[in-house]
């Protein structure tokens, strides 16, 4: 028996009733409506990348969602803006007022040595009205912090989630992050957070905002290999001074498939859980993560991450859920559908429902995502001996300070 089964076995009947599956929906549920939307265009189920991705795969994700009825079980909001002083929770003054300035500018295609100091450019290009893009963004996943605050038990906000985001500029298509800002105010409350970051790409924004923090512990499995985005993240990146060992980095080689990542995850999980006793937990889904992203590198099906989700859900702690990156945007929308199903703990048909991008769904019009015909680069033995790394750093800084 696993130490999440022992716990839901344990359990009073009263906190079977408050946390059991039987119950969880009559739980307050929050689903963000928060994103801009803009103009874009799929072809052939693929999206034509440009800088409004982000709106165009919250529009679909919303419109899978709400065909299968999942918006019928959550409470949705449709937030405010954050504030300049919510961005400055993590962001500095000059950053943020460089975001206000270049709200409205005349020439978008024009790069500037301030626009490259701020890391606006190339894979973050400057946008038309930027600031109330990004205040938007952020204030949908603030949206989901203050409902957990307010006893939420879950918040589901799919267009926020960006993690690579530094203090003082943008990176990796993120120009904010929602997720430092959140989590540092859910501090407020709560003592200890855990972050799990799913995403392909190494959660290097958040790492580098806590790694100093004993009171928040990131988790980030990702690829990690040469020339790979963002470069960081080795098993053997911890953490600095007060927060050495509460960080936590699972990287794993291209191509890796779900009978690898499941038992890997799992593993992980469960000594983070035992050792660290998160009161909150915040996870970022990134759908870049699933088989056929563009810019992924995994094998990995939705029913895998789901697995890894379930495993997170049985902590019994308040959850906020997060998207991140995702450049296959039927994948993606199939991916978030299916773990917002799970997250309600509601059944949906295998069927894709009739919905305005139904057409980008064929020519199988189902909710399953394909494998790959790719060998898996990664063993049993190197993850395992990963895990062992993991292991003895959770024993020897976390556990020896409880």
């Amino acid at each position: 028996m696993t130490l999440f089964e022992q716990q839901h076995n344990s359990e009073s009947t009263g906190e079977e009733e408050a946390w059991g599956h039987t119950t969880i929906r009559s739980k307050i549920w929050l689903y963000s409506l928060g994103a801009p939307c803009y103009s874009g265009s799929l072809c052939d189920g693929t999206l034509y990348f440009h800088e409004y991705s982000l709106s165009v795969t919250t529009k679909v994700v919303d419109e899978l969602i709400a065909s299968y009825g999942l918006l019928d079980k959550c409470h949705t909001v449709n937030p405010p803006k954050c504030s300049s002083s919510d961005l400055l929770i993590f962001h500095s003054s000059d950053y943020v007022d460089f975001l206000k300035r270049s709200n409205q500018v005349d020439d978008l295609n024009e790069v500037t040595e301030e626009l490259e100091e701020f890391g606006i450019a190339y894979d973050c290009p400057l946008i038309d009205r930027i600031y109330d893009f990004v205040t938007q963004v952020a204030g949908s996943s603030m949206a989901a912090v203050d409902a957990v605050l307010n006893g939420a038990k879950f918040a589901i906000n799919w267009s926020g989630g960006w993690h690579h985001a530094q203090r003082d500029k943008a990176s990796g298509f993120c120009y904010v992050n929602d997720i430092v800002i959140g989590i540092s105010k859910l501090r407020s409350k709560f003592q200890k957070v855990l972050y799990i970051d799913l995403d392909v790409h190494h959660g290097d924004g958040v790492e580098n905002a806590f790694c100093s923090s004993k009171y928040v512990m990131t988790v980030s499995t990702h690829l990690h290999e040469a020339g790979y985005f963002p470069g960081t993240g080795n098993v053997t990146d911890i953490g600095i001074g007060a927060g050495r060992g509460y960080t936590v980095n699972a990287p794993y080689d291209r191509d890796i498939s779900g009978e690898m990542f499941v038992p890997y995850f799992t593993e992980i999980a469960q000594a983070v859980y035992e050792t660290f006793r998160p009161n909150v937990c915040v996870i970022q889904c990134g759908g870049d993560v699933i088989s056929g992203d563009h810019l992924g590198g995994t094998n990995l099906l939705p029913e895998d991450c789901i697995s890894c989700v379930k495993k997170i859900l049985e902590f019994k702690v308040p959850f906020i859920f997060l998207g991140g990156g995702g450049y296959n945007i039927i994948n993606t929308a199939k991916y978030w559908t299916a773990l917002t199903a799970t997250i309600l703990n509601v059944e949906i048909s295998k069927d894709i429902p009739e919905n305005d991008f139904f057409l980008d769904f064929g020519p199988d019009y189902v909710i399953d995502v394909c494998k790959r015909n790719v060998k898996d680069k990664n063993s049993a033995q190197d993850l395992s001996q990963k895990v062992c790394i993991i292991k003895g750093n959770l024993e020897r800084y976390v556990r020896s300070a409880s």
